[in-house]
């Protein structure tokens, strides 16, 4: 598959560490030169997990710790899941990212054949082995982390890249350095030995590239260009193939080597690009012209066709017309047959309509002698029925209301006998309640007596001694001798005296 420049690229390699396991993938996703992390144990945990999309090595107490497969074999690299039950000390040590990283390795200040110094901006793409999926021995993943690790892994690839980029421009000219741009790094072209080799193998290629678009050019300039092209694809493959044969003992393969862009001093750059806008403006002037022609030969062909499809427009006007008169006489003779038609299928629909509704009135009328008939049956019978219902109803009503009765009675003799015993019994209590009630009533009235100021109490019975005590009290109490309370007390006094001495 292509690798496309529009990745993310790192400018270096890294390890570091983070809090947590799960957070693996999102740091992996965003640090794009980090290969190794070291996450933080969990204290007091008994089960650990190893995330997928990464290499999970597991310690014991800093021991390296094997997995046993399902085939009973054992690894150094842990698979994806949960695993435990295990010791609180035993867990995820490193997380090694399994994804495929580009990291950029420009090389500044190439010397070309003919001592031009240039810049190569080269990617590399590469990712660390030990998939058991793909047949590779997991060990490598540990020897990667203890041995080779992230930043000795940058400074060999700096190292051995620099060096075969460098050879490649020493064995190039300045004008044909643009040549070994790549996109992939699987081309598969064989590098001639000596200039004639290349020229063949161009030669025996075939082109589908517009001349006209190009201009004018040495033909020798083509030539070098195209085998510039091919020495860098080739040399990208070699380089590949190369590094591959120096890393991967240490665990990392490499995918892709892709040299992005080359930058050339800016006066050779503003000379070859015034060359090739000569080169462009003689190939617009030719265009031009071909456009030109191609405009005249459009227009001729325009007319001669719009003449064309116009004897061909009168031709059609004259046939259709001729067509559309011969149907219009057939279409006349149809309207005429169906008018017919119609005439014959609304009488005969008639006929059929008038036998259907004569049946149907016979049928109506025998269907609601039946049904009178039927409901004359079923009103009888329910009127039957409803008598002698309504004769049990009453038979039944009348013994239910002559047992109510009787239980009536029954119950009503049982409560008077009940009530009169009760009477008997609380017949002594009721007396010493009224007796009680009465002595109630006499506190009552001798304490308003009590409360009356106007009191006159005696200790006497007898009745002329008492008038005299309640005369004399009243005068001594009146305001007035002239009241009438006064008044009245000398008359009762009076008399008193008289009904005395008589």
């Amino acid at each position: 598959k292509h690798l496309r420049f529009c990745l993310t690229m790192a400018t270096a390699l890294a390890s570091a560490d983070c809090r947590k396991v799960a957070d693996a993938g999102e740091i992996f996703a965003k640090e794009k030169g980090l290969l190794v992390l070291r996450p933080r144990r969990p204290l007091f945990s008994f089960w650990f997990t190893v995330p997928s999309g990464c290499y999970g090595l597991v310690t014991t107490k800093g021991a390296d710790r094997d997995f046993r497969t399902k085939d009973g074999v054992l690894s150094s690299v842990w698979s994806p899941g949960c695993h435990g039950p295990s010791m609180p000390w035993t867990g995820v040590a490193y997380l090694v990212n399994m994804s495929t990283v580009v990291l950029d390795l420009p090389v500044k200040q190439c010397k070309t054949r003919d001592n031009v110094s240039v810049s190569i901006d080269v990617a590399l793409a590469f990712r660390i082995m030990g998939d058991i999926q793909r047949g590779e021995d997991p060990n490598l993943v540990r020897k990667f982390v203890y041995q080779v690790k992230p930043r000795g892994l940058e400074q060999q690839l700096r190292d051995a890249q620099e060096e075969a980029v460098r050879a490649l421009a020493r064995s190039l000219k300045h004008t044909e350095i643009y040549g070994i741009r790549s996109k992939v790094s699987d081309v598969s072209l064989p590098l001639g030995k000596d200039d004639e080799s290349g020229r063949s193998q161009i030669s025996s290629g075939s082109s589908t590239r517009d001349d006209t678009l190009e201009g004018t050019y040495e033909k020798d300039d083509k030539l070098a260009a195209q085998q510039a092209t091919i020495k860098g694809e080739n040399a990208a493959m070699m380089m590949k193939e190369r590094l591959n044969k120096q890393f991967e003992p240490q665990g990392v393969q490499i995918v892709s080597v892709m040299i992005k862009s080359i930058q050339l001093p800016s006066d050779i750059t503003a000379q070859m690009t015034e060359k090739t806008m000569v080169i462009s403006k003689q190939a617009q002037q030719r265009m031009q012209h071909q456009i030109k022609m191609q405009k005249t030969r459009m227009e001729q062909d325009t007319a001669t066709m719009l003449q064309t499809f116009t004897e061909r427009a009168s031709q059609e006007a004259i046939s259709g017309a001729e067509t559309l008169n011969a149907e219009q006489v057939k279409l006349n003779d149809a309207k005429a047959e169906a008018e017919k038609l119609k005439a014959s299928i609304r009488e005969e629909s008639n006929v059929k309509i008038q036998s259907l509704l004569a049946t149907n009135s016979l049928e109506v009328q025998r269907v609601k002698d039946r049904m009178f008939e039927t409901t004359s049956k079923i009103i009888a019978e329910a009127e039957r029925e409803a008598a002698e219902l309504l004769a049990k109803t009453k038979v039944e009503t009348e013994t239910i209301i002559s047992a109510a009765r009787i239980e009536k009675a029954q119950k009503e003799s049982k409560a008077d006998q009940i009530i009169s015993e009760a009477e008997g019994k609380i017949a002594p209590w009721i007396e010493k309640l009224k007796d009680h009630e009465t002595l109630r009533k006499q506190m009552k009235v001798y304490k308003k007596l009590g409360e009356n100021p106007n009191l006159v109490i005696s200790g006497s019975t007898d009745h002329n001694t008492n008038l005299v005590a309640v005369a004399d009290a009243i005068i001594q109490n009146s305001d007035s001798a002239n009241s009438r309370s006064a008044i009245m007390a000398e008359m009762a006094l009076l008399k008193n005296m008289a009904s005395t001495k008589s």
